[in-house]
């Protein structure tokens, strides 16, 4: 039983539950339990998603590539300016200073 992704907590685990099960790939949710003890306990407390069928893992990584692609290309930086640019911007869209370093 390997951990097939370690998601930042138990919502977002339930989120990629769902979305995984939509394209036909069932995986258990293991530690979400112990998510509201994180920083008391010596352990991982990270919410793991466990896959179900180990034929599906490449099916379920490329999945979830996406997922993380989608995910990183909505963050933002926030420009002196005051303005918010997606994080692929070099400069700002409203000012042209650079993104900080």
């Amino acid at each position: 039983m390997n951990t097939l992704y370690a998601a930042a907590d138990p919502l977002e685990a339930e989120i990629l539950r769902s979305y995984l099960a939509a394209n036909g790939i069932r995986v258990q949710i293991f530690g979400a339990g112990l998510w509201s003890a994180r920083g008391e306990l010596p352990a991982d407390a990270w919410p793991r998603l466990v896959l179900d069928d180990p034929r599906q893992l490449e099916t379920a990584r490329e999945l979830l590539r996406r997922y993380e692609h989608r995910r990183h290309a909505q963050a933002s930086w926030l420009c002196d300016c005051g303005e918010r640019s997606p994080v692929h911007f070099e400069i700002c869209w409203s000012c042209s200073r650079e993104r900080p370093a």
